[in-house]
């Protein structure tokens, strides 16, 4: 009976709340009863490392880390690209830091996390248990709130797609900010505030008394694209509901209230649309989410924008500020089939179509295929689709044991480019394999192929291999 009981309470126990007295307790208690526990089907292996985990925690620091090598060969035949052919980097080079304090029955967490690469901190925050159950969040944080509605984010896969990866539309930003955060029954609400300054085609921007962009540099002339990327403060909030095992919906707003920053008066140009200013941009997204089963599931989203962005045009003598009615209530949907390799036995398969209106805004870009297109960039954070846009993907998984894994991907991207073009549609596609050498140590071979659709550009090749190591 002692053990049936220990058994439920193992079972239910918050392991990031327990005191360093209530572990020391279950330490003793599962070493008793190891034999009942062992009868009763409860593995007590698994309830060793979670007790030892905690215990770990509250004995202080917790030091992890990740180095990613790569040897890479590239054959890049975009003119804007500075690469070498070849190279071999440390893509990754960092070490995590972790420390849960403050009251034992209710722990505070902080995290760092150490970028090598950049000699920089990545990542610090600090997780504080809050009023009425809330969990304050303040610092540098990595989160990504649509991950459900990507290939790569929640989709179980041996690999995500290029090299790069696809990443959400709005979140999955480092950002310094101010995070609260509610859980309960159904799913969680949470909202941040943030402010981001940031530096613009390698210069460090700043706004003078008269509203107007000047560089700390030296650098007097702006760009149209450094413009727009301006500084603002952002409002996020989002809320994410699961109604039972099948249906979940997620409601989110996000709002960059800029500073209305423009270039300096003798940098305008009335050369449509050189020179712009960048005053709010608002969206606003909804997902539905179904899993038919736990192997199968549907998804959609759907994104709407309004930019209030103005630009700088001829009049009949003088030039004006004039809204850039071109930028007005952009908008992004997609629909998604993910099916686990369970269901197939053989292969892993995410299916993808969707829509971009043109001058939709990501802050960050809309997808790996864009590091080859021109035209999209708009500053340091943030990219715009200068045209309308269809687009498909299909990606490919398939681990073959604990130690093999392969996966194919394939992504079509058909523009409304401008009239007269000779341009086609973009499309990027590539296939590698990955072995498991031991828990802590992997290697990876990729090939992918990119075609910016542009008239006469040839198609941009990479070989990449990878030696990952955790610890």
């Amino acid at each position: 009976e002692m053990a049936s009981a220990l058994a439920r309470a193992l079972a239910v126990v918050d392991m990031t709340k327990a005191s360093k007295q209530d572990v020391e307790m279950l330490q003793k208690l599962v070493v008793e009863f190891h034999d009942e526990l062992e009868a009763l089907g409860v593995r007590v292996d698994d309830i060793e490392g979670k007790v030892n985990l905690l215990d770990s925690r509250l004995g202080g620091w917790k030091i992890s880390g990740e180095l990613r090598l790569d040897i890479r060969n590239d054959s890049i035949n975009s003119a804007n690209n500075g690469k070498p052919d070849g190279q071999m980097t440390f893509n990754r080079a960092r070490l995590r830091f972790d420390r849960w304090f403050g009251d034992p029955e209710n722990p505070m967490h902080f995290v760092g996390l150490f970028d090598g690469n950049g000699a920089a901190w990545k990542h610090y925050y600090a997780e504080i248990p809050f009023f009425y159950d809330t969990l304050l969040t303040v610092g540098k944080t990595p989160d990504d709130y649509e991950a459900d509605y990507y290939y790569g984010g929640t989709f179980s896969a041996p690999a995500t797609g290029g090299f790069a990866g696809l990443a959400s539309t709005l979140t999955d930003r480092d950002i310094i900010k101010f995070q609260l955060e509610k859980q309960f029954g159904m799913g969680r609400i949470l909202g941040y505030v943030a402010h981001e300054n940031t530096p613009i085609n390698g210069q460090s921007f700043e706004v003078d008394g008269a509203g107007r962009w000047s560089s700390k540099s030296g650098v007097a002339s702006i760009a149209q694209t450094d413009a727009v990327a301006g500084s603002a403060w952002e409002l996020f909030l989002m809320g994410k509901f699961q109604f039972n095992e099948q249906f979940g919906f997620d409601l989110g707003f996000q709002g960059f209230f800029g500073d209305n920053a423009h270039p300096a008066d003798a940098n305008l140009s009335t050369t449509t649309p050189i020179s712009l200013k960048f005053n709010d941009l608002y969206t606003i997204f909804a997902g539905l989410r179904f899993n038919f089963n736990e192997n199968i599931a549907f998804k959609g989203v759907y994104y709407h924008q309004k930019n209030e962005v103005d630009e700088y045009l001829a009049q009949p003598a003088t030039g004006a500020w004039h809204d850039a009615l071109d930028l007005d209530d952009p908008n992004h949907w997609a629909l998604m089939l993910s099916v686990n390799q369970d269901v197939l036995k053989f292969t892993s398969v995410w299916l993808e179509y969707g829509q971009y209106k043109q001058g939709f805004v990501s802050p960050h870009g809309l997808g790996s295929i864009f590091s080859v297109l021109d035209g999209t960039t708009l500053g340091g954070w943030s990219k715009m689709l200068p045209w309308d846009m269809k687009y498909f993907r299909i990606g490919l998984g398939q681990e073959w044991n604990e130690k093999w894994a392969t996966h194919v991907f394939y992504y079509s991207y058909d523009p409304d480019w401008a009239a007269g073009s000779n341009n086609g549609k973009a499309s990027e596609w590539g296939l590698g394999v990955r072995y498991k050498y031991n828990p802590n140590v992997t290697f990876g071979l990729n090939f992918i192929q990119a075609d910016s659709g542009v008239d006469g550009a040839d198609k941009d090749n990479v070989v990449r291999f990878r030696t990952q190591v955790t610890f």
